[in-house]
């Protein structure tokens, strides 16, 4: 289908290990700082002395979602991945400045929608200890027929929507009182950038005048720790921060985390009659899927989405001017990365924020694409954690240092182990 109207990013917010907003964010981002750090109640754990790997992590520094979350009663439905998502969607939507606009008689709050990316939601496993206490006979043996009347008896009557995949969009889209289009987008690491292809789409399509989109992750919960092993875990190193290498074919794994990010997406027509303020142009984007036959990471579906990410943007892979990428410390899929890169711009400065951050999922191409709109509206780039460390490539520029623009085209792109890949192409305003 041919693009029809033009896409601007107008409001961005983030809840992330380096703090809550996106000024400090990037505050600290500029100055190569690291949200990674022992995780709280895992560190000293017994049982996890033979696994030094899963007791380092990137939390959210003092995240109180009373802070954000209105009505106060909606957070006993919300986990903590929507109680983020929640938190980075008021910041964006606030920062855009669509809010008085939608009150005025211009205003429709049928063309406003939501989409965000999304994972499998975790609980606490102390909220079913009792339940499975329930379960166990006089001897201690486990009988499953008892566990149905055990729940009825002991859980929350609302647990379940608590940690539906769809609930963060459901929730931002009733705060913001959005009637237009809502949808969720589940496709693993890749699910943020698939949210905001999704609401690109919409707005160019002619669906909606203002989308709000994102995606929220949590990798460093019990249940998740317990849950998802897709990746290696790095061994934790003196310091923290240099656990996880990106591009190393030394390095040992990734350092799990948690995070969410938001953007507030317009149609260029909609933003200019407001009077609002671009932040980036949307150029162009791709979704691609080639299978992973051989280990974590497919090289051609990241050549695939980011040589078509390119063309439709209409931007030769020579004159790009920086990417955002997903390499994390998993020395095979950041190998796969780094030579689907090679294949198509070997030459384009790369900026690896998970590192510092940690990975947080379904949140990791939100947060990542939030990045790569401050450095577009910005100018300069953070440098690389643990770039130093890395051997010389002439196949790939890893900023080391913060590095001023002009940054005219900046891509942004998310990948997964089995082979799905997005990738996005910014613009300045």
């Amino acid at each position: 289908m041919p693009k029809c109207r033009d896409v601007v990013i107008t409001g961005v917010g983030a809840v992330t290990s380096l703090g809550i907003g996106t000024e400090i964010l990037w505050k600290r981002l500029c100055a190569g700082e690291s949200g990674i750090a022992p995780l709280p109640g895992l560190r000293e754990s017994p049982a996890l002395k033979s696994h030094p790997e899963l007791t380092i992590g990137g939390t959210i520094p003092d995240f109180d979602p009373k802070a954000f979350v209105r009505p106060r009663k909606a957070l006993k439905v919300m986990c903590r991945e929507l109680t983020t998502a929640y938190a980075a969607s008021q910041m964006a939507f606030e920062a855009a400045g669509v809010e008085a606009w939608l009150e005025s008689e211009a205003g429709d709050r049928s063309r406003v929608g939501t989409v965000f990316g999304s994972e499998m939601l975790y609980g606490s496993p102390e909220e079913m200890a009792s339940t499975m206490e329930r379960c166990r006979d006089a001897e201690g043996h486990y009988d499953i027929a008892e566990f149905g009347e055990a729940a009825m008896r002991e859980m929350y009557p609302l647990w379940m929507l608590r940690y539906l995949p769809n609930m963060a969009a459901c929730h931002v889209g009733i705060a913001i009182q959005a009637f237009g289009p809502n949808n969720t987008v589940v496709q693993g690491e890749a699910s943020g950038l698939a949210a905001l292809v999704e609401s690109s789409s919409v707005i160019e399509r002619g669906l909606a005048d203002v989308m709000l989109s994102g995606g929220t992750g949590d990798r460093v919960s019990t249940s998740g720790i317990a849950y998802h092993r897709d990746h290696p875990c790095a061994l934790p190193a003196d310091p923290w921060s240099a656990s996880a290498l990106p591009y190393h074919p030394a390095s040992t794994g990734v350092v799990n985390g948690e995070g969410a990010a938001s953007l507030t997406l317009e149609s260029a027509q909609a933003c200019r009659e407001r009077g609002g303020t671009p932040l980036a142009t949307v150029r162009g984007w791709a979704s691609r899927f080639v299978p992973s036959t051989s280990g974590r990471g497919s090289a051609a579906a990241v050549a695939l989405a980011v040589r078509d990410a390119l063309a439709a943007a209409a931007v030769e892979p020579a004159s790009l001017s920086l990417i955002v990428s997903h390499a994390m410390g998993d020395a095979e899929q950041d190998a796969a990365e780094r030579q689907g890169l090679a294949e198509v711009v070997p030459q384009a400065l790369v900026y690896a924020p998970i590192v510092a951050l940690g990975h947080c999922g379904a949140g990791v191409g939100a947060v990542n694409a939030a990045i790569a709109v401050l450095a577009t509206s910005r100018q300069r780039v953070p440098p690389t954690l643990n770039a130093e460390r890395l051997p010389d490539d002439p196949g790939i520029r890893v900023t080391r240092e913060l590095t001023e623009g002009p940054f005219e085209t900046v891509l942004c792109f998310s990948h997964t182990p089995q082979g799905q890949a997005v990738a996005i192409v910014l613009g300045r305003p």
